[in-house]
């Protein structure tokens, strides 16, 4: 069996945000240049997503300046009834969950982002860093030195002073 190739990598500008409903927070339209990303794909049926959340949880309370989206866009069922176990399911995760949640039904963001990055597996993390492209790819439990590397490097950027046009 012929591997798809992968059209998304580590350096590539980050693929657009589609979401059918934010469940938990703020909602995210696009990518913010100066601010870190990460966009986790997870499922409520997936035990390794389930056991990420309190680290997605630790890593958004140790960056507060960056923004940990959950996205839940393999669930199974239909409609409506996905929504409701979902929101029911990150109201019950409570303090646990505290980032995040956003729910994608036509999986629109599976394809553009997990197919073509050549990821065919839940958990998986994307860091989009400070000038909106890829920094990581991969699962959320192994992301913590390319977070901190991705958050320093926006340090880095805003320390340098501003060139004057005089």
């Amino acid at each position: 069996q012929q591997k798809e190739q992968v059209k998304l990598k580590v350096g590539d500008k980050a693929p657009k945000l589609t979401v059918d409903k934010w469940l938990k927070g703020q909602a995210v339209n696009n990518f913010e240049a100066g601010k870190v990303y990460v966009v986790e794909f997870w499922a409520t049926w997936c035990p390794p997503c389930v056991a990420s959340i309190p680290h997605l949880t630790e890593l958004q309370k140790k960056h507060k300046d960056a923004v940990v989206i959950g996205l839940a866009g393999s669930e199974r069922g239909d409609g409506n009834n996905i929504e409701q176990k979902l929101s029911k399911f990150v109201k019950d995760q409570g303090a646990k969950m505290e980032y995040r949640v956003a729910f994608e039904g036509k999986r629109k963001m599976a394809t553009d982002w997990l197919q073509a990055a050549g990821q065919d597996g839940i958990p998986c993390a994307f860091i989009v860093d400070h000038e909106g492209k890829i920094a990581y790819i991969g699962h959320p439990m192994g992301m913590d030195d390319a977070f901190d590397a991705a958050m320093k490097a926006v340090t880095k950027k805003s320390d340098k002073p501003e060139k004057s046009d005089k």
